[in-house]
């Protein structure tokens, strides 16, 4: 027989994979951004490519907040 608190456990649990696994993604993704727009302006000072690199980013981070949003839509 199930308990009650057994599938409270579980929703918690599996919300906190969610989130985690939804986070993992994007937080490589922008150190991926990071070290790309770091290696641009080191090959060449004078470029102007921090607004394109805050666009990728913010791209990126809509994947987080999308996987985070997401767990309170699960019952």
């Amino acid at each position: 027989m199930v308990m009650f608190s057994d599938v409270i456990n579980s929703v918690v649990i599996s919300k906190g994979l969610m989130i985690g696994g939804g986070f993992i993604g994007p937080s490589i993704g922008m150190g991926i951004v990071g070290g790309s727009y770091i290696q641009a302006t080191g090959r060449n000072p004078e470029s102007k490519l921090l607004g394109q690199a805050l666009v990728f980013v913010a791209i990126i981070e809509l994947y987080a907040l999308l996987a985070f949003a997401s767990t309170f839509f699960i019952a």
